[in-house]
């Protein structure tokens, strides 16, 4: 019975290190802030039927409020955050024209034309490094939880044994 137990816990934490390095790879379509924690405030559809959202995010852990808006083109590509704005000013409402966006905010306007949105979506060279890190140690749990369940699989020579 004790070896069923000992077996059952190896065989738990080997299932949860596979877990854990496929959420570290599944990719986030935020830059900053945690998508689990926002709610969607707006959306519009560009000219080129991308549609542009706005997230407001709130967590216990942060004093302040972030803002996220994000695109997600028609086809495969992702939904990626273009822009993220921690505290002030607030970014409160959207609207998408024949131009592009624009975004209301506290203070002056952002507007951005459909191409601009589209080229915000390339995040920069320190983001593709950390996705390089993020990959590297999810695909380490991966590797180690299946060689911890390849080890306390049932063997053969275990049941001719008993």
């Amino acid at each position: 019975m004790r070896q069923l137990l000992l077996l059952a816990a190896w065989a738990l934490v080997g299932t949860l290190l596979i877990a854990s390095g496929v959420y570290l790879v599944m990719p986030s379509r935020n830059l900053h802030g945690d998508p689990r924690v926002e709610q969607e405030l707006a959306s519009c559809v560009l000219q080129d039927d991308a549609e542009v959202r706005l997230y407001q995010g709130d967590s216990a852990a942060a004093k302040a409020s972030w803002f996220s808006v994000t695109h997600d083109p028609k086809g495969l590509l992702p939904e990626r955050q273009i822009i993220y704005q921690f505290r002030s000013p607030a970014l409160y409402d959207l609207v998408c024209d024949s131009v592009g966006v624009i975004i209301r905010t506290d203070t002056a306007p952002i507007t951005l034309s459909a191409d601009q949105a589209f080229r915000l979506r390339d995040w920069p060279a320190e983001a593709r490094d950390r996705d390089v890190k993020r990959w590297a140690v999810g695909g380490a749990l991966v590797l180690m939880g299946l060689g911890l369940l390849w080890l306390v699989r049932p063997r053969r020579e275990d049941e001719l044994r008993e």
